[in-house]
């Protein structure tokens, strides 16, 4: 009987941004909610473009080195 590691056993669930669903978000509730936490509208907001601008530069990046890593394999592979 061969012996499975726990990381065998884990169910194979990788983040998919695709797959999140946005159309129920409510943009005015989540800029309300933090205005009552202090701040003007306008202060929340670019403060909101500045972590929208941060989450996809990030977000690009990962992509690209994920291709990198892709194009390194394939390289590896032909080469075999």
């Amino acid at each position: 009987m061969a012996s499975t590691s726990p990381a065998d056993r884990r169910p194979s669930t990788r983040f998919d941004p695709t797959s999140i669903d946005l159309t129920e978000f409510d943009v005015v509730k989540a800029v309300r909610g933090t205005l009552n936490l202090g701040g003007t509208l306008a202060g929340r907001a670019t403060e909101l473009a500045k972590d929208a601008t941060y989450v996809t530069v990030g977000l690009g990046l990962l992509g690209y080195q994920r291709a990198q890593v892709r194009r390194r394999e394939l390289e590896r592979a032909l080469r075999r």
